[in-house]
């Protein structure tokens, strides 16, 4: 008899939405295991033993950036309670639709090294004088190392000022201000120490 250990749902980062035909595969405390793909982007484990593990979700093209989770098992009852979301951040692919309000950039080191993982925030109004925030973090791996995009939602007046941060361990966070077109996309590119 198979045994449900752990469900989780992954969510779209842009749309709100569950991230539906999306291509990923999992490593659990860094091994490779094989998920029961449902409807709605939900992904059931059967049959772990009982314990606290670590879940990375890797997406095999690059419009989300890899998230990784904690999971509790056995799972708490009702199970409803139980599944774990997951918001996967957009990647440098991601298929933005057009008129998305974009920055985009690189965060690089000493010698124009690209810096992967460094936590990137817009904080921001809509026209309205509503105040709004973006998050992602710089990408890994490959060509696209260091590199970063934010989509700003809401109704943008047709220019706004953007506040961005930057941080990661070790390195000295940076602040930068930028103004950007509504329906556009603004390159800003970060050198950290």
């Amino acid at each position: 008899m198979i045994t449900l250990s752990a469900v989780v749902q992954l969510i779209d980062g842009f749309t709100g939405q569950p991230a539906v035909a999306l291509e990923v595969s999992f490593l659990l405390d860094g091994k490779p295991v094989v998920a029961q793909a449902k409807q709605q982007a939900f992904y059931a484990f059967p049959d772990l033993d009982d314990g606290q593990y670590r879940l990375k979700i890797i997406c095999r093209k690059p419009w989300f950036l890899d998230q990784e989770v904690k999971l509790q098992v056995p799972l708490s009852e009702p199970l409803v309670d139980a599944i774990t979301v997951v918001t996967m951040l957009p990647g440098p692919a991601y298929p933005y639709p057009p008129g998305t309000t974009l920055i985009a950039g690189q965060v690089v080191a000493a010698k124009q090294q690209p810096v992967p993982g460094v936590e990137v925030m817009a904080n921001y109004q809509t026209a309205r004088a509503n105040v709004k925030t973006a998050s992602t973090r710089s990408f890994g791996a490959g060509r696209h190392a260091g590199c970063f995009t934010l989509a700003l939602t809401g109704n943008l007046a047709p220019q706004s000022a953007v506040v961005l941060s930057f941080s990661k361990s070790g390195l000295k966070s940076v602040q930068k201000s930028v103004t950007v077109q509504s329906g556009m996309m603004q390159c800003v590119s970060v050198e950290m120490q």
